[in-house]
């Protein structure tokens, strides 16, 4: 009986997967017609293939290597608004997780990184308002 419930929970998750594998191919299409951005897109797609191959570490990786070439060194306004969108994401998290937390010594650490957030989000918003400026000049 559990092995059909297992089948049944890995079929479900299959399926769920592709769904999701083409709505971001429907999110690609759209994005590039509308002009996204190149990091934008090359994050949906590596999203959609490690979904397809059950490989979120290649997600993860393309995602580093975007925010830290194009985010850091080159100054690319899309993979900084990506960056500043999950960074504010994460921060929204922490903060509904501190609310709920009972334990003295867990509050302080994410005080702790509630603050390192806020500050990465103002460094990401003078980046892109740098970045705007630059590109307007």
């Amino acid at each position: 009986m559990s092995e059909n419930r297992e089948e049944s929970k890995v079929w479900k998750e299959y399926q769920a997967h592709i769904r999701d594998t083409e709505r971001l191919q429907t999110e690609i299409i759209r994005g590039a017609k509308a002009g996204e951005s190149l990091a934008s897109l090359l994050l949906k797609c590596a999203r959609a293939l490690s979904l397809a191959t059950e490989t979120p570490t290649f997600r993860e990786q393309v995602e580093r290597s975007l925010q830290a070439v194009y985010g850091e060194a080159l100054g690319d306004s899309g993979a900084l608004q990506l960056e500043l969108e999950a960074a504010k994401g994460r921060l929204e998290k922490i903060r509904a997780a501190r609310e709920t937390e009972q334990d003295p010594e867990l509050r302080q650490e994410m005080e702790l990184a509630i603050r390192a957030h806020e500050e990465r989000i103002r460094y990401l918003e003078q980046r892109l308002k740098d970045t705007t400026e630059q590109t307007e000049e």
